[in-house]
């Protein structure tokens, strides 16, 4: 079977990407140390190629990537991790998977989950690299669609159709109180107990919306007497006597960084659940290191973290 000859090359999708990434012809001279007029040609040329225009020239202030180029910008990623991949496969051919791995991952869930689950990875997967991005659920569905990141480990949170997520656990929220807190002589604490107490948010996007709206059926959401974005900080307050706060990713200690302790409680009312998986751009398929360490991840999480 004949195949097609293809028009473009790598290396005109790698002065693509490099471009999109810093939009100045100059940066990108300077980030691959070549010229400036070798950028512009082979950009020129690859834009006749595909018959699109990827740039919107400015004459004052660089460029801009136009709706194509930000199209084709997640898909030139691709390939040209697939190619890199390709060469490190036939270098390594006796060695098993390599390549490297963009990982985003949700702020909150970076600090209890992320170093046990690479450590334990890597351990027998010593070929792949990792580049970790700690980050908020906007950032990560962004970086999944212009092809930043390869996956990310985030909740069913406003997921749009581009997006393919595979649900690993279902976390239900639960709450955090300081060691003598009076409700903590209760196996589970009612959300209308909370009502009027001191509460610590973890403010994140989304995640302070999700928390608030648990208390939609009582017809007022709590108001925070002190935010923070750091969920160990959250835990710090909490266990330090400033308030109660609501979390759902299921802890391994309830000791915080300066030693103080805080205690967890379920709650006795229903209350929403969110589920915890793992996402990638929808029609992307996977690179080999990719689909191995997402299959390690459902395997890992699922037995360290699952409801026994």
């Amino acid at each position: 079977m004949k195949h097609p000859q293809l028009r473009y090359s790598l290396r005109q999708l790698r002065y693509f990407v490099a471009t999109a990434e810093t939009l100045s012809f100059t940066g990108a001279a300077k980030e691959l140390h070549i010229s400036q007029p070798s950028i512009s040609t082979a950009l020129a040329e690859l834009e006749a190629c595909f018959d699109i225009q990827l740039f919107i020239r400015h004459h004052a202030s660089g460029l801009s990537l136009t709706q194509a180029g930000y199209e084709m910008l997640g898909k030139a990623r691709a390939l040209l991790k697939n190619a890199e991949e390709l060469q490190s496969a036939a270098r390594d051919i006796d060695s098993g998977i390599s390549g490297n791995i963009e990982l985003g991952c949700m702020t909150s869930l970076a600090p209890p989950l992320l170093p046990r689950l690479l450590s334990r990875f890597m351990r027998t997967h010593t070929g792949i690299t990792f580049h970790t991005h700690e980050a908020s659920q906007d950032e990560l569905l962004a970086g999944l669609y212009d092809g930043t990141l390869d996956l990310a480990l985030t909740y069913n949170i406003d997921l749009t159709d581009v997006v393919e997520f595979q649900p690993l656990l279902t976390l239900p929220p639960y709450v955090i109180l300081p060691k003598r807190h009076p409700l903590t002589h209760n196996r589970t604490v009612s959300l209308a107990s909370l009502q009027g107490a001191p509460y610590v948010m973890l403010d994140l996007p989304h995640s302070r919306d999700y928390f608030s709206r648990l208390f939609d059926p009582l017809g007022e959401p709590p108001t925070p007497i002190f935010r923070s974005s750091q969920p160990e900080v959250v835990r710090g307050l909490v266990a330090n006597g400033l308030g109660y706060s609501i979390l759902n990713f299921p802890l391994k200690s309830t000791r915080t960084v300066d030693g103080a302790e805080f205690a967890v409680r379920r709650f006795s009312d229903k209350v929403a659940a969110i589920t915890l998986g793992i996402a990638q751009a929808a029609g992307m398929k996977p690179r080999r290191a990719v689909h191995y360490f997402a299959k390690f991840c459902q395997e890992y999480i699922q037995s360290q973290y699952g409801q026994r």
